[in-house]
């Protein structure tokens, strides 16, 4: 009992270093929509996500992050990638740079075989233009107003895990009325009771059919297909999205 004691207040402390990180809010951008949310699982995972604006507004920043291990050592890494990313994002270094200088000293400062799947991406709000890093995190993916999609693949492997790691980016343009979907992979590898993955294609697919939807509704709708799919099987994973729109007028 007393074992169990200490392990739910582990937990616990997991948890709260958790909730601390993650945003407390959301900037405001002009022309734009932003949602973001963690819904935790039981054990405490290393989701992690910021979304911030620098030099004064003329860019805005995506981390999505999802760092090895669960319980109190991942928040604790997850807590060095937090410290790691926020000097050079302050300066206005491009996705690439930043990965690669995350990656190095994540590796320098943590045992081996921790390391964190990663997309780091700069938004000119302007043009639309998103410049990226993937490193090794699952696509994050674009839905046109067209109905097509595209998925924003991984530009590298897990940052932290080598540490010669050389970071590319690549970019992509939000025109008027697109979206952004920015996810952790407690949502596309969360099973059914036949132990099938949700996946990318479904997460798409209830985007596209609520891609004019609010983005409060557009989270509610991916929740509740996600329920219906797991059909009460536990959520082994945390789940983690940020979700964009440019607007159309």
């Amino acid at each position: 009992a007393a074992e169990r004691r200490r392990l739910e207040e582990e937990l616990k402390l997991a948890r709260q270093i958790q909730v601390a990180l993650l945003p407390s809010q959301l900037p405001e951008v002009e022309g734009y929509e932003i949602w973001g949310g963690n819904v935790p699982s039981r054990g405490v995972s290393g989701d992690y996500f910021k979304i911030e604006e620098r030099l004064e507004g003329s860019e805005l920043v995506f981390v999505i992050a999802d760092v090895s291990g669960k319980g109190i050592a991942a928040s604790l890494l997850t807590a060095s990638l937090e410290a790691l990313a926020a000097g050079p994002i302050e300066v206005g270094q491009d996705p690439a740079e930043i990965c690669t200088k995350v990656g190095r000293r994540l590796y320098q400062r943590t045992p081996p075989a921790k390391y964190a799947t990663m997309i780091l991406a700069i938004l000119d709000p302007e043009t639309g233009k998103l410049r990226y890093t993937n490193g090794g995190h699952n696509p994050a993916l674009v839905i046109r107003t067209s109905g097509e999609h595209e998925q924003l693949k991984p530009t590298g492997m897990p940052v932290g895990l080598m540490p010669e790691a050389q970071y590319t980016q690549d970019s992509v343009e939000l025109g008027p009325g697109d979206l952004l979907i920015l996810y952790t992979d407690g949502i596309t590898e969360a099973a059914n009771p036949e132990d099938d993955e949700y996946g990318i294609e479904r997460l798409a697919e209830i985007c596209k059919q609520n891609r004019e939807a609010t983005l409060d509704d557009l989270a509610a709708a991916i929740e509740q297909n996600l329920d219906d799919f797991v059909q009460g099987v536990p959520y082994a994973d945390d789940r983690t999205f940020v979700l964009t729109r440019r607007r159309s007028s």
